[in-house]
């Protein structure tokens, strides 16, 4: 539990624990890395690393507005801080874009690609509506919004109270450019430059990812998909004992680390 200089008098905050093949998670617009809380877990079989993201958590406020390929940006800086050569990232949700641009744009320095409720554009009513609430709400309603996504994650008041405490942490501006720009991404045209070995994981029906899978089936043909039926899209908070499973079989079978 410490921080790292990125730039000239910028730090990330991050966890890390246990030891192994290093995994990095990247949380979505405003969560912080307590989303990842039930993922500690696997510590036990790997080096897992949480850092929060330039104006989220505990993290110093971005200098200049933060968007996707910023935020890519930032975790080589970040992996570069920590001596880290190749990892493995794992992403969540809009956390999902940011994996998907490092990964496409520095794909020698990323072992696997994990990707919960993964989407390479947003072009369907229902994605485009959730990320346009999403700028509205910070910027008009945030205290109903912070307590809004704490329950929709979990039923444990303890780590809803973790949430909601942390997502008050995170700066504004960048918590609504970090969904201005996840509505606006578009890499569906660069998805053939993801390499290294995949698993995306889904919700079932209830999951407003899921039909995005079908475009990631024609262009990652190596790919492997899982999806949990009548399930959500918080799989990391509401089905992570299954979530942890699949991230635990697929890391230590594949990796290299």
């Amino acid at each position: 539990m410490t921080f790292t200089e990125t730039n000239t008098d910028h730090y990330l905050y991050y966890e890390e624990y246990g030891q192994g093949a290093p995994v990095i998670f990247i949380h979505p617009p405003g969560l912080g890395n307590k989303i990842f809380q039930y993922q500690h877990e696997l510590a036990k079989h790997m080096r897992v690393i949480f850092p929060d993201l330039s104006g989220h958590g505990r993290s110093s406020k971005a200098k200049h507005s933060v968007s996707i390929s910023f935020y890519a940006n930032e975790l080589v800086h970040f992996m570069d801080s920590l001596h880290l050569d190749k990892v493995i990232l794992c992403g969540y949700s809009a956390g999902c874009l940011i994996a998907q641009e490092l990964a496409i744009n520095h794909s020698q320095r990323i072992e696997l690609l994990i990707l919960s409720g993964a989407y390479p554009i947003v072009r369907d009513v229902p994605g485009q509506l959730l990320h346009k609430t999403g700028m509205y709400m910070v910027k008009e309603h945030l205290n109903i919004l912070i307590k809004g996504l704490a329950i929709s994650h979990t039923r444990d008041k303890t780590l809803r109270r973790n949430l909601i405490s942390y997502m008050r942490k995170s700066d504004q501006e960048s918590w609504y450019q970090y969904y201005n720009h996840s509505l606006h991404y578009n890499c569906l045209d660069k998805l053939h430059h993801l390499t290294m070995p995949l698993l995306f994981i889904y919700g079932g029906k209830k999951d407003w990812t899921t039909h995005y899978m079908k475009e990631y089936k024609n262009k990652c043909r190596h790919a492997e998909f899982v999806v949990l039926p009548h399930q959500g899209h918080q799989l990391p908070t509401k089905q992570w004992t299954q979530f942890n499973e699949l991230i635990t079989g697929f890391v230590l079978n594949r990796s290299h680390l």
